[in-house]
């Protein structure tokens, strides 16, 4: 099935001059695009690797709104701001855990980080279960827990969800440049929300967790979400799957 779900994103998919950010593991295709210069970016799912926001914060001034309620991520992020002004000294790992040395911080604006302490959802102000990962060297939770089969009774935390509208409102967001989504099975619920409320980012980079279970009713569900996305965007081929990368058609 897997193939044939390929062959079909294949066909439907577009070629552009795409460029890469970030460390292999915590890194993302994208469009360089002048769009992208001191905008609002929404950074959802931040783990302890934040490479990937780090460089294009560098690299065009923008402003991040990096929304995960996991303690460890809180952490991570409240590292990397108070060692705000240090230059990098140590080259990227590739297990997803990175040291703050590894991070080029010269030249930041401590502002510009935007730290929402919740996770990414469909609606706001609930509160859900958010499963623990089957292993626990990693520290991506879940609120569909795909990672465990989609099982109730593994080990959870409860959190508060947010969802777009409300941080646009909070921040008086009129344009998102880029909406970086690595949350766990959330996408997508996430995502037909945000084209039910008429929310479209320049750019969307999301990666399909649900897509590694390789099941038909999964390969079909996001070939449906695909679908309605091309509506506004462009599929553009990148070679990281399941992460994809969507481009607004007017850009």
């Amino acid at each position: 099935m897997k193939k044939v779900f390929l062959k079909l994103i294949k066909i439907l998919a577009t070629k552009r001059e795409i460029i890469f950010l970030g460390s292999k593991y915590g890194g993302w295709h994208f469009y360089d695009h002048e769009s992208i210069k001191n905008s609002f970016v929404i950074s959802a799912g931040v783990g302890t690797d934040v490479s990937f926001d780090i460089e294009l914060m560098q690299k065009y001034n923008t402003k991040i709104v990096f929304i995960d309620p996991t303690p460890e991520s809180i952490i991570h992020l409240t590292k990397v701001i108070n060692a705000i002004g240090k230059s990098k000294n140590q080259d990227y790992s590739d297990d997803g855990k990175q040291s703050i040395n590894a991070y080029n911080l010269e030249n930041l604006n401590k502002d510009y980080f935007l730290i929402e302490e919740y996770a990414l959802y469909n609606s706001s102000k609930d509160t859900v279960k958010f499963y623990k990962p089957k292993n626990n060297k990693h520290i991506s939770h879940s609120i569909s827990n795909w990672q465990n089969n989609y099982s109730q009774s593994t080990p959870y935390i409860e959190v508060s969800t947010i969802n777009l509208n409300s941080i646009i409102k909070k921040y008086f967001i009129e344009k998102i440049s880029i909406l970086k989504l690595d949350i766990e099975g959330a996408e997508y619920p996430v995502l037909i929300s945000m084209l039910k409320d008429n929310i479209h980012p320049v750019q969307i980079l999301v990666e399909f967790d649900e897509l590694h279970l390789k099941k038909f009713k999964n390969y079909l569900k996001y070939f449906n979400l695909i679908l309605k996305l091309i509506k506004y965007y462009e599929l553009i081929e990148t070679k990281n799957y399941p992460n994809f990368l969507f481009v607004k058609k007017s850009y």
